[in-house]
């Protein structure tokens, strides 16, 4: 997985349905919001870019199972509707 720019992260995080929530002055934590109601799906990222292997990590807690997916997750490409239809169907949201 290519590394990407914090900034960016953060962006697709927020189009995604994820709110921040700042905990810590150099790391933001992100939980998705469905509903108005916090889930089990989050993810921490600093202001430093990410690694390949960060970007790695940041996608397993994403729930997002294969590369392609995370790809087009981070890229802008996979829409919320879907990103969400996925998670309920692996029935990791409530």
């Amino acid at each position: 997985m290519k590394a990407r720019k914090s900034k960016d992260i953060q962006r697709v995080l927020q189009k995604q349905g994820f709110e921040s929530f700042s905990e810590k002055d150099h790391h933001q934590l992100h939980y998705l919001v469905v509903d108005g109601k916090k889930q089990a799906v989050f993810t921490y990222v600093g202001k430093a870019p990410l690694s390949p292997e960060l970007m790695e990590t940041v996608s397993s807690q994403l729930k997002l199972t294969d590369e392609k997916m995370a790809d087009s997750f981070f890229s802008g490409r996979l829409n919320s509707e879907k990103y969400i239809g996925m998670l309920r169907d692996k029935e990791i949201l409530s």
